[in-house]
């Protein structure tokens, strides 16, 4: 009984196509999650979706429609307690002559990566997804969904590759 070339490399042509489908779909899947996250559909998902205020970009070198990687913001809660705090302060200011000077306002921000920007002016709210708990917060933006579209389109061609070679073996 003889084997051809063709017999002895139909295994291993078979396992690079395994390996080319997994890992172009695990490829697929992280892209698609990226442009999930950038387009807000990530709420839909059960990831916690806020709209922050009072943006503060410290970028000064952003051009016309870009993206600026790091903006803080606060959200409404945020907002709310920031509020109060300042209003503790302030209040604590006027007694200032009895109890000593009050400690500073705890002032709480969230980072914002990924922010559109006009180039001019830092925009009016970013609306953002958290991904993990208690983790960074990425606003729904155009730059995240360019992103995500590069390892989204390369893993469905990987994919469709591997799955060519497994039928051709």
């Amino acid at each position: 009984m003889r084997v051809s070339a063709a017999g002895r490399t139909g295994g291993r042509g078979r396992l690079k196509g395994v390996a080319l489908v997994v890992g172009g779909a695990v490829l697929f899947a992280v892209g698609l999650f990226v442009v999930v996250t950038g387009t807000g559909l990530s709420g839909a998902l059960g990831m916690r979706v806020e709209t922050f205020g009072r943006i503060d970009c410290h970028d000064a070198r952003t051009e016309k429609g870009r993206t600026v990687w790091h903006c803080f913001g606060e959200s409404e809660a945020q907002r709310r307690a920031n509020k109060a705090e300042r209003d503790r302060v302030a209040h604590e200011a006027l007694r200032a002559h009895v109890d000593g000077v009050p400690r500073p306002a705890e002032i709480g921000r969230s980072r914002i990566l990924f922010a559109d920007h006009d180039g001019r002016t830092d925009p009016e709210t970013i609306t953002a997804t958290q991904v993990f708990d208690g983790g960074r917060w990425y606003a729904h933006s155009s730059m995240l969904v360019g992103y995500g579209m590069i390892p989204l389109l390369l893993g469905a061609g990987t994919a469709v590759w591997g799955g060519y070679r497994l039928r051709a073996g």
